[in-house]
């Protein structure tokens, strides 16, 4: 294994076993309809045992300050943020047990998973910390803190590193108006302003040979990585690019295009209470493949590959744009542009033609082309829109618009994610998401000299797996 592919599962492996803490579960809603808000309060529920409160709730509050930069709140103060601690488990180690046994037991258990009886010997520390917004009855967010060991040896760094998790998860959701989601980064075809949280990463499949991975690289930048390959009806097939329909075909036959694509997104402006979000994004994306057949495969006015049978490759720089707001918390409506420009970094082969003749049809069967070393820039502008029906579903729509009107294409179809709200013994299951999407595309194929121009559908399934912070 190469040391990318060592580092890549031990990353994965780190997720799925929360090795990186004891953090077994952390979750915050956005917090921007709470602006004013500028204190938080630690305090402890009734259920905290004495020797425990002072420690853990000082470590605490000492460590979300440092992470939001909020202060705690003096008396008479405006209602701020608070956060109530409640012990689940304070177990503290069976009078029989020995030192070593005790460090032996816990540092096993806490790698491995906790166990009863490893908990009744060496000890255990389990507690939430539960977040309230100012004048919110229901909790806005949750970190929960579990390891073996005595509790009055854990509770200082148990504290430190339960509000330090709680503190960087709350600065990230102060300017955000809606909920986060996993997959909310994007839609079927067309990207959302949002990106990937730091750490986060996914690993996709659409159409069943089309791979992406993602990864977070930083609050505000994404890393994606497309590639794989689809088979294209040339009468009005397509290639997906990031995961937009940037090729049609042109005539009857069968196209085979490989895609690798890399780009990084980058959001410009996060969504306030009257300002949307707003993203800008850039791939680099190479084409290849063969048209069969007695077509082209089209890319807007042009046709990648010659007529008859032909190979090509082509390299395009994808310029997007995306602007979204949200309404009423879960109705998400974006707008954007694509630009595909040719000005391309890698050679292109000689099969790139563009047709003339509107008689002939793009890449028609028996039309002809002229050899162009570069292809014309194509404009692709996009609506979206987005309704969360609850924390499991969503329904999404799509707008392709095009000149003639008769030309617009469209998706229709739903998503759902799946995953567990709580940590499976040593299974960090709560930070993975199963991603599912079934869509229609509705596409516009083009008239031949043996049918007219129709709006035909065309089935869209993705997988995909996102792992969560």
């Amino acid at each position: 294994m190469t040391r990318r592919g060592a580092l890549t599962f031990f990353c994965l492996l780190s997720t799925l076993t929360g090795c990186t803490g004891n953090i077994r579960q952390l979750r915050v809603q956005g917090l921007g309809s709470h602006p004013t808000a500028d204190t938080v309060r630690v305090v402890p529920a009734e259920n905290v045992p004495p020797a425990l409160r002072e420690p853990l709730v000082t470590a605490f509050q000492t460590a979300v300050e440092n992470r939001t930069g909020l202060e705690d709140a003096e008396p008479g103060a405006p209602e701020g943020y608070r956060v109530e601690l409640r012990v689940l488990d304070a177990r503290e180690p069976a009078p029989s047990a020995q030192d070593w046994q005790q460090q032996a037991l816990s540092g096993a258990a806490n790698a491995l998973g906790v166990s009863f009886e490893s908990a009744e010997l060496s000890g255990r520390l389990a507690f939430d910390g539960v977040l309230f917004a100012p004048r919110e009855r229901e909790p806005v967010g949750l970190v929960r803190w579990t390891k073996l060991g005595a509790p009055s040896a854990l509770a200082d760094p148990a504290g430190l590193e339960a509000g330090e998790a709680l503190g960087d998860l709350m600065a990230l959701r102060r300017g955000e108006f809606a909920d986060r989601r996993a997959a909310d980064e994007r839609l079927f075809l067309t990207p959302t302003p949002l990106t990937l949280d730091p750490g986060e990463f996914l690993i996709s499949n659409d159409e069943l040979l089309l791979f992406r991975l993602g990864w977070g690289l930083s609050r505000r930048v994404q890393l994606d990585m497309w590639f794989g390959a689809l088979p294209i009806p040339v009468s009005g097939g397509f290639l997906f690019s990031e995961g937009h329909v940037v090729a049609g075909g042109g005539g009857a036959g069968l196209g085979v295009l490989g895609a690798f694509d890399v780009g990084l997104k980058v959001r410009i402006l996060d969504e306030s209470r009257t300002v949307p979000g707003l993203a800008l994004s850039y791939d680099f994306l190479n084409v290849f493949g063969a048209a069969l057949g007695g077509g082209g495969i089209a890319v807007g006015d042009a046709v990648v590959g010659a007529v008859g049978a032909a190979g090509a490759n082509a390299q395009f720089n994808l310029f997007s744009v995306s602007v979204g707001k949200h309404f009423f918390g879960s109705t998400h409506v974006m707008a954007g542009l694509y630009v595909l420009d040719n000005h391309h970094l890698i050679p292109q082969s000689a099969g790139v033609t563009v047709g003339v003749g509107s008689d002939v049809g793009i890449g028609g069967g028996g039309g002809t082309g002229t050899p162009v070393g570069m292809l014309p820039i194509q404009v692709q502008p996009f609506l979206s829109v987005e309704q969360v029906l609850g924390p499991h579903s969503a329904l999404a729509v799509e707008l392709l618009p095009k000149l003639p009107f008769r030309q617009i294409s469209f998706t229709t179809g739903a998503r759902w994610l799946l995953g567990f709200d709580e940590a499976q013994g040593h299974w960090a299951l709560n930070r993975v998401r199963l991603r599912i999407d079934a869509a229609v595309l509705w596409a516009y194929l083009p008239p031949t000299s043996s049918s007219q121009s129709a709006l035909v559908p065309l089935p869209w399934v993705g997988l995909g797996l996102y792992f969560l912070r």
